[in-house]
């Protein structure tokens, strides 16, 4: 290693002789060498860290032996399992506790410094914005998770469980109202990339992570001025944060809630010294900090600080966004030097030609491409379906598996418009809807029929709901009963309402480039239109998707929610959040036993009363069908593995990752075994 670091200081030198040489012919070379500079001593970092990594691996055993995880939902456990013992004598098993750090320790034991290098390459939609707080898209925290850490962090192998991440020590106390954090010392943020230029060189230094940008991020998050209120939500209960000493930092909250414990574990901290800063460094007044953070300046500059693995490289809306491995980073990377993101091919059909081509690493199928390239074999790299061999798609030169996700898809009502104001015209949506059909000729068996929010098999489902069958007469006596009838004898319903005779035509609102999507409601538009129902469809780019939920402005629509390890039914139905600007609740659903449980699962603990207080609650959404949930994710994840051209293109350890990761997370970003082929 220190071969290498003379042999790049002795380039250094070079270049630097040649600038002063050449500088009266080509100035314009100055600003080429420096950045080459730059580049080398960027590398110089990364010589040293690995120096540090290698060093860490031969002194450190891995921190734990990951063990079979509970099952998913459980309340957390007074005693131990599956107990990692500490030098301090107590259990550390992930489960949290009263009065002990029950952390499991940082786990180093998947990184192999000698598997470090390359670029991953993926596709992506471009995010509306870039901000920690005020987007919550799948887009901005997929950049997030990479970006930055929280307080603790969920074990890719058991997430029910809690480990160490910025956090080394957690103590609750006061009956699960008191969080006390002991923060991980010399963590630094990362230096955005505008500090070196010469208006933001104030930002060109380092600064370390401490108990302040906690407490300021669960100010601005309090703040009714910022723009969050789903996430806000979360945190209304809580009392105070404090700031005990720089890595000290205790959030306590007014009463017992079950959500306090993940929204307390898992919070992530927000640069201080950017967010609470203007453009030329000085400090943001705090009254005038929630206004100003919505329409901050770092974010009109596309900036991204934190201080996880990756830093934001380059982002160019539309086209690339580009995050490279930080050196100065407190625990292990994933095994890539940087993680590409191709924003500009939003297009199915060239996203995939792109993937075969080799222009990215992995991709998912669309059920109508695992149709076509598995199922009928139209692409012969992708191995053929085995029925006996659940693994069988690893086996080709591209390779695929099945994968579930922790989300369900819906068409919801919007039940401000008089349209959908009944219950009794929802549900006759819901038998108009060919579910079974649907997931067979258009998914192709990818997915599971779904009542409600409530993945199937969960101990929290409500297996005694029955389904809303497909029965377009049972739909158009709902309706009838509703009042919706065909008056004039033109083929579609009417009714007098506030004084004027009113169609029944609506517009659904889809995402576009989902060819499954289109398939999928032109059959339903065929049946509506038996029954007397006008369905106009219209589909919309990601970021417009995300302005039409925020402003609930839409008849109807079709969505997907991402479900968490804690059953929570506050944010999507509280009728609190019905309203609100950018609320959860879009729907506009609103009742007032919904409105108590959701509280009253909040303040409980005990797994048999969330059990029952959950399946009370989807009784009561089943029989009001603000939504018509009908399909759970799955999903087709297909990879570079092996072939003819460049070694690089092709991916190690996806299945180790496949093997040891929770079924239900094994296709987030977070792939710990992946890396390119030695």
């Amino acid at each position: 290693m220190n071969g290498a670091k003379w042999s790049l200081l002795v380039l250094t030198a070079v270049l630097l002789v040649y600038m002063a040489v050449d500088r009266w012919r080509q100035p314009q070379q100055l600003e080429k060498v420096s950045e080459s500079i730059d580049r080398l001593n960027r590398a110089l970092e990364d010589l040293e860290r690995t120096n540090k990594d290698l060093a860490e691996q031969i002194a450190r055993k891995p921190a734990f032996v990951p063990t079979p995880p509970p099952t998913v939902g459980t309340a957390p456990q007074t005693g131990a399992t599956s107990a990692t013992p500490v030098a301090d004598g107590k259990e550390r098993d992930g489960n949290p506790k009263l009065g002990v750090n029950f952390l499991i320790p940082y786990d180093r034991s998947y990184y192999h410094p000698e598997w470090q290098g390359g670029t991953l390459k993926l596709f992506y939609d471009t995010p509306r914005r870039l901000n920690p707080l005020t987007d919550n898209s799948s887009v901005s925290h997929a950049v997030y998770e990479v970006a930055t850490d929280g307080l603790c962090d969920r074990p890719v192998t058991h997430p029910e469980q809690w480990s160490e991440s910025l956090a080394t020590q957690v103590i609750i106390s006061d009956d699960y109202k008191t969080y006390t954090f002991v923060l991980r010392r010399g963590v630094k943020w990362q230096r955005p990339k505008i500090a070196k230029q010469p208006a933001f060189a104030w930002l060109d230094r380092d600064v370390e992570l401490t108990a302040d940008d906690f407490k300021f991020a669960i100010d601005l998050t309090l703040d009714p001025a910022v723009d969050c209120p789903s996430l806000r939500n979360y945190y209304e209960d809580i009392d105070h944060a404090e700031v005990v000493d720089p890595y000290t930092f205790r959030m306590v909250w007014k009463k017992k809630t079950f959500n306090s414990l993940s929204a307390s574990l898992g919070l992530s901290p927000i640069p201080r010294h950017i967010y609470g800063c203007a453009a030329d460094g000085s400090p943001i007044a705090k009254e005038k900090l929630g206004v100003t953070f919505n329409q901050h300046w770092f974010d009109e500059l596309r900036g991204v600080a934190g201080v996880g693995a990756y830093m934001l490289d380059e982002y160019v809306p539309d086209k690339v966004l580009r995050l490279r491995r930080n050196p100065d980073y407190w625990g292990v990377p994933y095994h890539f030097d940087t993680i590409e993101w191709n924003l500009e091919v939003k297009n199915d059909d060239a996203q995939l030609i792109a993937f075969k081509n080799g222009q990215v690493h992995y991709h998912g199928l669309t059920p109508l491409k695992y149709k076509s390239e598995v199922l009928d074999h139209h692409e012969a790299r992708f191995a053929a379906l085995d029925q006996a061999d659940p693994k069988a798609g690893r086996k080709g030169e591209l390779a695929w598996e099945r994968s579930r996700r922790m989300a369900f898809s819906y068409l919801g009502w919007n039940i401000r418009n008089p349209l959908f104001a009944d219950k009794r015209v929802r549900k006759a949506m819901s038998h108009a809807f060919p579910k079974d059909r649907i997931i067979s000729e258009v998914f192709f068996g990818l997915g599971l029929p779904v009542l409600t929010d409530v993945a199937p098999g969960s101990q929290y489902e409500n297996t005694d709901l029955k389904p809303y069958a497909f029965d377009l007469e049972r739909a158009k006596a709902l309706l009838a009963e509703a009042g919706w009838k065909d008056s004039d004898g033109d083929g579609t319903l009417d009714k007098v309402v506030d004084g004027n005779k009113k169609d029944f035509r609506f517009t659904m609102i889809y995402g576009a480039h989902v060819a499954e999507l289109d398939s999928m409601l032109l059959i339903y538009k065929n049946e509506l239109r038996k029954i007397g129902v006008d369905m106009q469809l219209k589909t919309v780019e990601f970021k417009e998707m995300m302005r039409v939920y925020e402003d609930h402005d839409f008849e109807a629509l079709v969505g997907s929610w991402q479900t968490d390890w804690d059953v929570d039914y506050f944010q999507l139905w509280h009728s609190s959040q019905a309203e609100q600007q950018g609320g959860s609740n879009h729907c506009g659903f609103i009742n007032p036993r919904v409105d108590e449980l959701a509280v009253k699962l909040r303040e409980t603990f005990e797994t048999p009363a969330r059990i029952a207080i959950v399946k009370e609650l989807q009784a009561i959404i089943h029989e009001e069908q603000p939504y018509t949930f009908f399909r759970s994710s799955e999903g087709i994840l297909i990879w570079q593995n092996r072939g003819k051209a460049a070694k690089e293109q092709y991916l190690d350890g996806v299945d180790e990752s496949l093997d040891r990761l929770n079924p239900l997370i094994k296709t987030s970003l977070r792939r710990m075994y992946w890396h390119f082929r030695p």
